[in-house]
Parts: structure tokens; sequence; C-alpha cells
């Protein structure tokens, strides 16, 4: 009887996590859209910004602009601040690692955080982390991105960042994200091969073309960051449904487990109490014989 007990319990114990995994899972869904939507005004935004930053720079530079050596490199590592998001953390640290030997032991990383679990990573591999930003990713504003932009831009103008790299995670879609690595400073994605580098509107400004230069690469960096901000929430958002989708479907694979044993079980002691009736009732016939 006991063991019937315990299968009782362990189905409703399996019946109540199951419920709980599926809540969170619908919940994670239905923050995707809003998520993704907001990641994607921001793209419209930098790159309006990213135009007029070529065709200014197409103006300030008709030679071949002079390549500076690369001492200071900063990357930022976006991750999340807990777990049950499945590989998202996994994948960023593979970005990580990769990012680390592709510099090389002669190139000191400073390294910008965002997210625990990155923090506990990049301490565990001994890196110099300059800067932990502790805010939540699915609050971010323009503001606070703004105020993260303007920290680079001044080190920038210091001299202290000659690159910027950005590791985080691309959404695509409800059922597909993708861990990457861009390098966003002083690259910028360049115009393909047919697209003529001109703008639709007229751009009149009293200040000198470097000042120019600087405030588009500003609003540049501070559209694509948080563009890159919202999609990796998003992205976690993801993984965490696809990974309580996973947890779900396990849980109601022992549920059915948990089921046939507890009915197998009871059929057992009924045939065993069946069997006693039987065999009792076989042996005071044989006594009254």
């Amino acid at each position: 009887m006991s063991s019937i007990n315990q299968a009782r319990k362990t189905i409703k114990a399996l019946n109540s996590t199951y419920k709980i995994v599926h809540v969170t899972e619908l919940s994670t869904l239905g923050k995707l859209s809003e998520l993704r939507g907001k990641a994607e005004a921001a793209v419209s935004y930098y790159e309006t910004i990213l135009k007029s930053l070529r065709w200014v720079r197409k103006t300030m530079y008709t030679g071949n602009k002079q390549v500076k050596e690369e001492k200071n490199i900063t990357a930022i590592a976006i991750t999340s601040e807990r777990g049950l998001c499945g590989a998202y953390n996994s994948e960023v640290f593979e970005e990580i690692d990769q990012l680390i030997a592709t510099l090389g032991d002669q190139v000191k990383i400073n390294w910008v955080v965002v997210g625990e679990q990155g923090h506990r990573y990049l301490t565990k591999l001994g890196q110099n982390i300059t800067s932990y930003l502790q805010f939540s990713l699915e609050n971010i504003d323009l503001e606070t991105t703004m105020g993260v932009t303007a920290d680079f831009v001044d080190q920038i103008n210091a001299q202290e960042i000659d690159a910027l790299y950005v590791i985080f995670t691309k959404y695509f879609n409800a059922v597909h994200s993708e861990a990457m690595c861009e390098k966003i400073y002083p690259d910028i994605p360049e115009a393909s091969g047919t697209e003529v580098v001109e703008v639709d509107y007229v751009l009149d400004y009293e200040h000198d073309d470097e000042q120019v230069e600087q405030l588009l690469l500003e609003n540049y960096l501070c559209g694509l960051l948080y563009s890159m901000f919202r999609y990796s929430v998003a992205s976690e958002y993801c993984m965490r449904r696809i990974a309580m989708k996973q947890a779900k479907d396990n849980i109601q694979k022992q549920l059915e487990e948990a089921i046939f044993d507890a009915r197998k079980q009871t059929l057992q002691q009924k045939t065993s109490e069946l069997l006693d009736v039987i065999s009792g009732a076989q042996t005071i016939r044989k006594e009254e014989e």
C-alpha cells in the first residue's frame, strides 16, 4: 500500500510542476513580440543615423583614412542574471572564448559585463572586468543606454578605446536565436557595392564636420547598443521558453510513466488480493470435503 501512496504523491508533484512550467512558458512567449518590436524600432533608428554618418564620412575623408593600431580593446558581454534559459549563456561564453583566442595573449581586453552569469564566467577566466552594469535589460530605456554610450564616447575621445566589440544574442524568431560577436567601433557597416552613399534629405549644420561626425556616431552607437540589449533579452526569453518546453515534455513523459507504474501496482495489489481470496476458498473447500 505504501508504494501506491508514494506513486500517487509522485503523480501529484509532477502535475503541480507541469502547471508551473507551462505557465512560465506561456508568460515568456507573451513577451517576445513586444521585445522584438522595440528592438526592430531601434534598428530602424540607427540605420537612419548610419545613412547620415556614411554621407558625412564620405565628404570628410576623400582619400584613404589611416588605420590606427588597436591596442586598447573594450568588449561588452551581455548575459542573463539567472539561469533556466537553456544554452543562452553557454553560447555567449563560446563567443567570449573565441574573441579571447582571436585577439591573442598580447592584447588585453577590458570587459564591460551585463548579467551575473557573464560576471561569474569572466571572473573565473581571470579577465579584466572594468565595469559591471547592473541593470535590468527587460526594463532598460534609451536614457540608460545613452548614459552607457556617452561613457564609451568619452573614452574614445580620450583615446582610451581603439576598438569596441559587443557579444550579444540576436533574436530571429520564437524558436531561433544566435550568439554573435560584432565590432561596432571604429568600423561601421559599409554600403553595398551597388548602393550609393547619399541621403534623401538636406544636412544643414553649423558645427564642424568632426563635431557632426561625433554626434552622429554617438547616436548611432546608442541606437545600435539599445537594439542589441533588446535583442539579447528577447533571445533570453526565447531560450527560456524553449527550455521550459523541453522541461514540460520531460515532465509529461515522467508523468505518463508514473501513472503507468501506479496502475500496474494497483493491478498487482488487486490481483494478489484476489488470489488470496481464491486460495482461501479452495482451502476451506478441501477442509469441508
